[in-house]
């Protein structure tokens, strides 16, 4: 699992094995790093740094690295990749005019695809089976989709509370909310809230991510079950 560190101004991983240690991969020229993607077809990573107004790219242990964007960002946060095509999705919540933006892998042709309607579009997710962009906006309180073209918007979810963090997984969406300070899901068919996880020790819970029991891949990939889904929430206690 990877994942970044605003206060550590750093990005590190570890696997998923039962007491394994974390290993710090990239440590320095980071300001903000809020969102991070992993691409596991490339073995490559993409992150936002919403400090330094970027968007990089680097090899999962932290090589190869270069700036893919530095012009036209404000406040750069979620960021999703679809490995099979070779995209790039992420979304910039300045106030004055909020987008959510695509591009190849490479940094080949940027354009926006959302730019009206939208709030503060904080967490943003790809689903490989659906093949939909969605994203929870906590300024409209809406939980929203989209092809990859930006042609199919459509709502599923109006009232959400403060959403940050979202993943989509098999039949569900979790998302991170900060007035509940918990996970909660929403079914996809019928947006409608469905659980929710409430962690004992409360607190602003930031991103989440899902594990697959195998990395997605072509077109017959098949649908994996609920009953494997592991959540990890990162919980910054300073920001």
């Amino acid at each position: 699992i990877y994942w970044t560190d605003v206060a550590g101004r750093t990005i590190s991983r570890a696997s998923l094995e039962p007491g394994a240690e974390p290993e710090t991969v990239i440590n320095s020229g980071l300001i903000s790093p809020e969102g991070l993607a992993v691409d596991h077809l490339r073995r490559a990573m993409f992150w936002t740094d919403s400090g330094l107004d970027k968007i990089e790219r680097a090899r999962l242990d932290g090589s190869e690295r270069r700036v893919l964007f530095n012009t036209e960002l404000v406040n750069p946060r979620a960021i999703a990749v679809d490995p099979v095509r070779g995209n790039l999705y992420w979304t910039d919540w300045n106030r004055e005019a909020p987008k959510i933006e695509t591009s190849t892998v490479n940094g080949a042709n940027r354009r926006v695809l959302v730019n009206k309607d939208i709030g503060l579009p904080n967490g943003l997710t790809f689903d490989p089976f659906s093949k939909l962009l969605c994203w929870a906006d906590a300024g409209t309180k809406h939980l929203e989709c989209t092809f990859p073209d930006g042609t199919g918007r459509r709502v599923i979810q109006n009232n959400l509370n403060y959403p940050f963090s979202i993943i989509s997984y098999a039949n569900h969406f979790y998302h991170t909310d900060w007035r509940r300070d918990g996970v909660i899901a929403i079914d996809k068919e019928t947006g409608s809230f469905t659980d929710e996880y409430l962690p004992e020790q409360r607190s602003h819970l930031y991103g989440i991510t899902a594990v697959y029991p195998y990395c997605p891949g072509g077109k017959n990939a098949t649908k994996p079950t609920p009953l494997l889904i592991v959540l990890t929430a990162v919980i910054c206690l300073t920001r």
